[in-house]
């Protein structure tokens, strides 16, 4: 029964649209017992989903990983890499300015990040030496 069950499931969405769900997007009744649904690993509902990530301090630009670099907001896993790149290449962040000389960060970008970073040079450095 659960080898059919999961046979079932792994058939694609359009049989679990046609067959399995209902027309409000819920299991039709009776088709799967909740039972079955479980011991299947596939009940509806039973995961939550991740939080989501939030940065509350400044981030350290010069060395953070990139990873981190995408808690920014509008920058993504390749501008993240961009960044990165930047830093490989030798590029210390001192201010805005400087994050314009990044492929895909422009002045409104730029301006918008400025306040979220911290330009310390060095791991451990406070402040951004780069804002008066």
């Amino acid at each position: 029964m659960v080898l059919l069950v999961a046979a079932i499931l792994a058939g694609g969405r359009l049989l679990r649209r046609e067959v399995l769900l209902g027309p409000d997007g819920g299991w039709r009744p009776g088709v799967l017992e909740p039972a079955v649904l479980e011991a299947a690993g596939s009940v509806p509902g039973d995961r939550a989903p991740d939080p989501p990530r939030v940065l509350t301090d400044p981030l350290p630009i010069n060395h953070c990983s990139e990873d981190s670099l995408t808690l920014l907001p509008r920058v993504g896993p390749v501008l993240a890499g961009r960044i990165a790149e930047a830093r490989r290449e030798g590029l210390v962040f001192r201010s805005a300015a400087d994050l314009k000389r990044v492929k895909g960060i422009g002045p409104r970008l730029a301006a918008l990040l400025d306040s979220l970073v911290d330009y310390g040079a060095q791991p451990g450095a406070t402040g951004n030496p780069g804002k008066s």
